[in-house]
């Protein structure tokens, strides 16, 4: 179990977080991302911890051949996630519905795009994401470029006085957010109010919250909520990885075609069935961009988990 932080910490470390906040707001955003990029490379050299435990998952989901590549993908890895830590600072800044088409382009099959990101006309979804590429400005880009209202799930942050800060900024354009114990009922009534839903499947499951599937050919525990709601009201499930394309906070959602299964009577087989497929779905577009996924997570049940 983790130790509870100290208030001292918190407010140490809320102090910095506001103060690295205000300083990528009045700096030239390339600049930003040039600090950010050698504190990437700094991280990745002395975070020894999440080196190995990314090194060590790169090679055993097969996206690197040997250790050499799995070293220069998880330095990109760090990289990437250093960035990112920018792009959330400014997004309030920089994304607004009336700019949202330079910003943010779909990506997917066109009737996925036709069924959930035409506004007046969008349906609801049940939209698995992951830790991957830009995950925090989600939520925002959806409900501008889909005209739909959402709720998404989020768990408590270490540090509650971030936490505060970043939820109070998650939530506006019509998105909510939910706590992750007890998620499906507020879930269940937002999906018949006519919002779509967002949840990050992409960590390991407990027995309790998963199904254990195949990603990356080895087994790893995936979060059922999503088979499980869809069972339950219909409303197809769609995979959106909101990738980060270039330094000048330009982004891509890559999203799946609509899933979708009739029950067979066999709820546990069809929970199985589902899970496998947005896993599937996932896993192809983690593969394509493998410095863009949070490879820290401990995520395989056939791997080490405890070797740090």
């Amino acid at each position: 179990m983790k130790r509870k932080k100290s208030r001292l910490s918190i407010n140490l470390e809320y102090f910095l977080f506001l103060l690295a906040m205000s300083a990528a707001r009045m700096l030239p955003l390339k600049f930003c991302y040039k600090i950010a990029e050698l504190g990437g490379r700094l991280f990745f050299i002395f975070d020894f911890r999440h080196r190995n435990r990314v090194v060590q998952h790169l090679l055993h989901a097969g996206i690197a051949r040997d250790r050499k590549e799995a070293i220069l993908f998880g330095r990109k890895n760090f990289i990437h996630f250093a960035k990112l830590i920018v792009d959330i600072f400014v997004c309030r800044q920089f994304m607004k519905p009336e700019n949202i088409s330079e910003i943010l382009r779909i990506d997917g099959p066109e009737v996925s795009k036709e069924l959930f990101f035409s506004p007046g006309k969008s349906k609801p979804a049940i939209i698995i994401c992951a830790h991957f590429g830009n995950w925090e400005m989600a939520g925002q880009g959806y409900t501008i470029s889909s005209g739909i209202p959402l709720m998404s799930v989020m768990r408590p942050f270490d540090n509650p006085k971030i936490g505060e800060y970043i939820i109070a900024r998650r939530t506006g354009h019509t998105h909510e957010v939910c706590d992750k114990k007890g998620a499906v009922r507020p879930l269940l009534v937002a999906l018949r109010k006519g919002y779509s839903v967002a949840i990050l499947a992409d960590q390991h499951a407990s027995t309790l919250e998963g199904v254990v599937v195949n990603f990356f050919g080895h087994p790893a525990r995936t979060h059922s909520s999503p088979a499980l709601l869809h069972l339950k009201t219909g409303i197809p499930i769609l995979v959106l990885m909101p990738r980060r394309v270039s330094d000048d906070f330009r982004f891509e959602f890559i999203i799946s075609e609509p899933i979708t299964l009739v029950p067979t009577g066999n709820k546990e087989e069809d929970v199985k069935t589902l899970v496998q497929k947005y896993a599937t779905e996932a896993e192809k577009i983690i593969a394509r961009y493998p410095e863009q996924w949070m490879w820290a997570h401990r995520r395989w049940l056939d791997i080490n988990r405890d070797n740090d």
